[in-house]
């Protein structure tokens, strides 16, 4: 069972790769897949075996989930704020 979570969470960071891409593209109804998928992709590899597709979907998941919501939060809250 466990391996299923790895080798999903690697799948699952491919797809939401491929969304966020089309999302960075101009295409932006493909934004909130691509983090809900990169959250669940996450979540299934904190669960998953010890093997490179974990790894993978760890890192990979994180850096979407990263991009795609901590990055924007922190510019917009900081970086554009009008005093």
């Amino acid at each position: 069972m466990k391996k299923i979570f790895s080798l999903g969470s690697f799948i699952i960071f491919l797809i939401g790769l491929v969304f966020y891409f089309l999302a960075l593209l101009g295409k932006d109804t493909f934004l909130l897949p691509a983090v809900i998928m990169a959250a669940i992709g996450f979540l299934a590899a904190l669960f998953g075996e010890k093997t490179i597709y974990r790894k993978i979907g760890l890192f990979g998941n994180g850096l979407i989930l990263v991009v795609g919501l901590l990055l924007p939060f922190v510019v917009t809250t900081f970086f554009w704020n009008k005093p």
